[in-house]
């Protein structure tokens, strides 16, 4: 820290020592939540909601202190002496004077950074200033990309006209990326730069309590709905029911799969909404396939595979409009992962080829020479590529052939997509070399393939 800086030097300091290390837009904003200084144009160059551009209202609301107990929240002592480590609790209990901003940081409670996540996805790390000195705002981030079909489903949801939606997409294009666990450390750093006081990721996220109250209402309580399943004993199925049935999945046993499902009776099944039945069954069956999903991957499937299987059978679902083809379609997803996983099985290999099989899969629109499989496998290149055939069958070169072949023959049945541009996707050297080897594997060019299924 810098000594002998005054207090809104200080604090200008402070925010470009933010935006320097995250390189994400910081903004000291008065208790009005109009800027005094802003680093990043990116929150200011917010298009338009409902009139309304640059920070989001319900930001500019959390600063000028409409947001409840929330936007200033106070260090939770308890919090502090249970999970804080010595040095943190000595900081907090005796008060330190900060070099940077020249405060004394008050011993009893001082205000906590508060994490915000917009509708839109925005994220903002919002810190009240001692005093009337209003906040400093840093955001917005995104913890992943927005873009394409994400990006339109989300505008859609908010009922963004689509004249608006290229000026967003363009917004979100700008936003700076930034993991989940970086953000929390930044709110830690501003945290300790303003107040002088050590903050643990612990106390950041537990200091508020719980998220949000549980609502429920005294004519539809857990306790009530419990007693009523008792007194007419609609009771729930038996855990090792459920255990049974995935555990058919992680066998690859689709006949013992179906005759555990037909022994659930209909009453057993939860109620996971209060208005509506079908969003009730929708529910239902994507908890299903996020269990069969995981007892997929218990069985063997490549992980890739399955969670790939969880996302096409889930959006499905959620595209249905009634309860029988609801139910259809969940025994369907739990069948579909039961033969996957009954057809990886039919060749078992060692942890080792089965790994690497899997990282070849994941990777195989990227170059994958010898050397980095073994670095993957933390053995030796001439070991791994002894293991590898001898369990296989196959070298290892082969396989990754095989395997681009089969790629190949998915994406020529797609439209749009040319042969030269699926040979150069894949890392055949030129044309000729992919027809040569595509015809080694399948008995035809890829032309004639694409022919075959027109």
């Amino acid at each position: 820290m810098v000594k002998g800086i005054g207090n809104d030097d200080g604090i200008q300091y402070i925010c470009k020592l933010v935006y320097e290390a995250y390189r994400v837009p910081v903004l000291r904003v008065d208790e009005a939540a109009a800027p005094r200084l802003a680093l990043g144009p990116t929150a200011l160059n917010r298009p338009s909601v409902q009139g309304t551009g640059g920070l989001p209202v319900e930001v500019m609301e959390l600063v000028r202190g409409h947001g409840g107990a929330a936007a200033g929240r106070k260090l939770n002592m308890e919090t502090v002496e249970t999970f804080s480590t010595v040095s943190s609790r000595t900081a907090v209990e005796g008060g330190t004077l900060n070099a940077v901003t020249g405060r004394t940081a008050a011993a009893a409670s001082p205000a906590l950074p508060y994490l915000h996540t917009t509708g839109f996805l925005e994220n903002f790390i919002i810190l009240q200033l001692p005093g009337a000195d209003g906040a400093i705002v840093t955001g917005p981030a995104l913890n992943a990309p927005v873009t394409g079909d994400n990006a339109a489903n989300l505008l859609r949801d908010h009922n963004i006209p689509p004249g608006q939606q290229a000026s967003w997409l363009e917004y979100y294009g700008n936003l700076p990326i930034i993991s989940r666990k970086r953000w929390y450390h930044a709110a830690l750093l501003l945290y300790t730069l303003v107040t002088g006081q050590a903050l643990s990721v612990t106390e950041l996220l537990l200091a508020a309590g719980p998220l949000a109250e549980p609502l429920h209402p005294a004519d539809d309580s857990p306790d009530l709905d419990l007693s009523y399943r008792r007194e007419h004993t609609w009771l729930h199925h038996d855990p090792m029911q459920e255990r049974e049935m995935f555990r058919y999945i992680t066998n690859g046993d689709k006949a013992g799969l179906l005759r555990t499902h037909a022994s659930f009776a209909e009453e057993s099944f939860g109620r996971l909404s209060r208005k509506s039945q079908l969003r009730s069954k929708k529910n239902l069956a994507v908890s299903s396939i996020t269990l069969a999903t995981r007892a997929a991957i218990e069985g063997g499937l490549f992980w890739e595979i399955a969670y790939t299987l969880s996302d096409f059978h889930i959006q499905y679902i959620e595209e249905l409009r009634d309860i029988p083809a609801v139910d259809r379609a969940m025994l369907a997803a739990l069948c579909d992962f039961a033969d996957q996983v009954e057809g990886s099985r039919s060749a078992r290999h060692s942890r080792i080829s089965d790994r690497c099989r899997n990282y070849i899969y994941n990777h195989l629109y990227e170059e994958l020479p010898l050397g980095r499989l073994a670095e993957y496998a933390g053995m030796s290149a001439s070991y791994l590529s002894q293991l590898f055939k001898k369990e296989t069958g196959t070298a290892i070169s082969d396989y990754i052939q095989q395997q681009r072949v089969e790629e190949a023959k998915r994406l020529i049945q797609l439209p749009g997509i040319t042969l030269s541009d699926i040979a150069t996707r894949l890392h055949f050297n030129d044309q000729s070399y992919f027809t040569k080897v595509f015809k080694k594997y399948t008995g035809l060019t890829p032309r004639q393939f694409k022919q075959h299924f027109k």
